[in-house]
């Protein structure tokens, strides 16, 4: 048996749904970037976008919208909102179905026969998570990087290194909450529910922040503050956001934990 026998079979078992996933990632991206010059060199489009509505704008994750340089367009047509959102799917979507998938399926008592204690398998589940985050960063790093000196998108590596890690943290952070939900309720549509809620109302406190002034402290509480707000692939990522994230993090995949080996799996 494998060391890692949970993480090395998932691994196995998503390798080609990742595969296609990355490629429709890298595909997306590449579209999008080639279509920055045409943008860019398009009379009047600055003028067009500065008249966009603030609220609309706030909806989308987007502070400000600028094509008149690489950051700013990448800013708003893929880090404000696609990105957060493709990590998401795929971070959640395991998250839900690794272990509340595993139970609902009968498959959990399984894997449990195994000479395995229940927090090694949370563990293990939460570590396939990281490997998903990271190897979507690493797709968006090196879809960029193919991109930038095809059409001058002229990125700072530092401000897009900070920009991926918030949102790999983004990801690491609510895929570990539908593990968790989906591990504590035995139930993967309960976990995407949950965790679906969680972050839609974390992603509202966070865009309309600066839109409304009652919503201003909500906004500390919210994963996507602390990921994208205030366009860091222009402005440069605040780092020590990603330690509030690794820390939130932390704290769910402990109280993860701790429950998890304590509960009565359903029949």
């Amino acid at each position: 048996m494998s060391r890692i026998p949970v993480l090395a079979q998932e691994l196995r078992d998503r390798r080609r749904s990742l595969l296609w996933w990355s490629v429709g990632v890298a595909g997306w991206i590449l579209v999008v970037s080639a279509m920055y010059p045409t943008i860019r060199d398009t009379s009047g489009i600055s003028e067009l976008v500065s008249q966009y509505p603030k609220n609309i704008l706030a909806l989308f994750g987007v502070s400000d919208m600028d094509f008149s340089s690489g950051a700013g367009y990448l800013a708003g047509e893929l880090f404000g909102f696609v990105i957060p959102l493709l990590v998401l799917m795929l971070t959640i979507g395991a998250g839900a179905s690794i272990i509340g998938g595993a139970e609902e399926r009968g498959l959990l008592d399984l894997v449990l026969s195994h000479p395995v204690r229940r927090r090694r398998v949370l563990l293990e589940s939460a570590a396939l998570i990281v490997v998903l985050a990271l190897v979507f960063g690493t797709v968006v790093l090196l879809s960029l990087a193919v991109m930038d000196p095809i059409v001058a998108l002229q990125l700072s590596v530092a401000n897009l290194l900070g920009t991926v890690l918030g949102v790999v943290l983004l990801g690491i952070t609510l895929g570990w909450l539908a593990l968790v939900v989906g591990a504590l309720t035995g139930s993967r549509g309960r976990s995407l529910a949950v965790t679906g809620a969680v972050a839609a109302l974390a992603y509202l406190a966070s865009s309309l922040a600066q839109l409304v002034d009652a919503l201003r402290p909500v906004r500390l509480l919210s994963p996507f503050w602390y990921a994208t707000s205030g366009s860091p692939l222009v402005a440069g990522y605040t780092w020590w956001y990603a330690g509030v994230l690794l820390a939130m993090a932390a704290a769910v995949l402990t109280v993860g934990v701790i429950r998890f080996d304590r509960r009565a799996l359903s029949a």
